[in-house]
């Protein structure tokens, strides 16, 4: 039995979870021996799971979450129920299925890439060069439109002549030009710095969940992995040089 406790529930963020483990941002600072009552929602099939955990580890989370969420917890699963841990494999096989399948995918993107490097790269150019060029045409298109438009506009409100109308629009689009110019540098820098910082946090926490599922792996597992990624290196360097 555990003892009475007054905590309030807590949100999280980035969790990883496991047949016999969680892993989850906080923030509270927790020490190693708590107990916590973790409620999990499986998304994929809406059920949830309510069970104890008795915390190992707490250290501090990656800094780019602003302060929001400044602990990492680490916790082992104390009383889960037996259909409750089946239904936990369950989730977790379909979720390694899912995760094969997009590795896969996505190594067979590597694959192609490295075994042709040259029409991967010309490719990405090519569809570089299209996407700039049939964008500024249509800026283009939307320019010389916004002008027409004016130019008939203000020959019929004030009835100017042809010059006079070109030197109206001009200064018109002078004065659109530079709100947009000030609306670009009040609105870009922020946005990228906000950009920055979530690329940042997700690396960061991408990078938390690779180690948390490298240190779930067997020493078996691990000597596997590191054994191909050298065999995959030495063998793309020799045949590919």
């Amino acid at each position: 039995m555990l003892p009475a406790s007054e905590s309030l529930e807590n949100d999280t963020l980035n969790v990883n979870i496991s047949a016999g483990g969680i892993a989850f941002t906080c923030k509270e600072k927790l020490q190693a021996g708590d107990y916590l009552q973790a409620r999990i929602l499986l998304l994929s099939n809406m059920t949830k799971i309510t069970t104890c955990c008795k915390v190992v580890f707490c250290k501090s989370s990656n800094p780019y979450e602003n302060d929001r969420y400044p602990y990492l917890i680490g916790a082992r699963f104390v009383n889960l129920a037996a259909a409750d841990q089946d239904l936990l494999n369950s989730y977790l096989e379909k979720c390694r299925k899912q995760q094969f399948v997009l590795n896969g995918l996505l190594l067979l993107a590597i694959i192609a890439f490295l075994a042709m490097p040259d029409q991967a790269w010309d490719l990405t150019l090519a569809l570089g060069h299209y996407l700039l060029e049939g964008t500024l045409h249509l800026l283009h298109v939307l320019f010389e439109y916004l002008e027409f438009a004016l130019d008939h506009v203000v020959e019929h409100l004030f009835h100017t002549g042809l010059h006079q109308t070109q030197v109206i629009v001009f200064y018109i689009l002078l004065v659109f030009a530079s709100a947009g110019l000030y609306w670009l540098w009040r609105i870009v820098p922020p946005a990228c710095r906000r950009f920055f910082q979530t690329l940042c946090g997700y690396y960061s926490r991408k990078r938390a969940s690779l180690l948390y599922s490298w240190g779930e792996q067997t020493l078996g597992a691990k000597i596997g992995i590191l054994l191909l990624g050298i065999v995959l290196t030495v063998c793309y360097g020799y045949f590919g040089i």
